[in-house]
């Protein structure tokens, strides 16, 4: 249902498949990231990410939860609180997710190194991974390696997810009009 953006049926599901079994993280780690990504009810989000850190569970969820909640808490404005938030994501489990927005804090922050640090580590854990490969092209298009990017986000142009990441691509290539085009298909499909 979530791969298919029907997003409350997804979070029915989500919440019988834990009512199911009440002591597995798993269902939960799915419903707050839906709730967070998706839907965009932090409030929710909150409560199902602390829920799984207030439980005996794996690292993995940990993980999911710890990084949800330290993005939350970089867009709401305290952003050395979300920064350790995510630090502590990477310590519990390493996620490639946790580590590139871990290059865009840093990036924000005016540290390339350690925003180039932090998508090589994305990267070394799952090299193929398009929404990595994406991600990194985004950094090569703003470092000079335009043409390199540019192909990679051909290559992986019917990634819906990663159309923010595309746009930006074809922006700093000085495609205006594929760039607003990926945006619009990025906000309202």
């Amino acid at each position: 249902a979530e791969n298919r953006a029907q997003y409350t049926l997804a979070t029915k599901l989500y919440s019988q498949a834990h009512r199911m079994d009440p002591a597995d993280p798993t269902p939960l780690r799915y419903l707050g990231e839906n709730y967070r990504h998706n839907i965009g009810d932090w409030a929710k989000a909150r409560d199902v990410f602390n829920q799984i850190l207030d439980m005996p569970a794996d690292a993995l969820s940990r993980s999911v939860a710890f990084h949800g909640l330290g993005k939350m808490t970089i867009h709401d404005g305290e952003f050395k609180k979300g920064l350790a938030l995510m630090e502590q994501a990477i310590a519990e489990y390493p996620l490639a997710l946790a580590y590139r927005n871990l290059a865009v804090y840093w990036n924000s922050e005016g540290d390339p190194a350690k925003g180039n640090e932090y998508t090589d580590r994305a990267l070394a854990l799952d090299p193929k991974d398009p929404y990595n490969l994406v991600f990194a092209a985004v950094f090569m298009a703003a470092n000079g390696r335009k043409a390199e990017a540019l192909k990679i986000a051909r290559e992986n142009i019917n990634l819906m997810p990663a159309s923010y990441n595309l746009a930006a691509i074809f922006a700093q290539n000085g495609q205006k009009d594929r760039a607003l085009a990926l945006l619009r298909r990025h906000f309202f499909k």
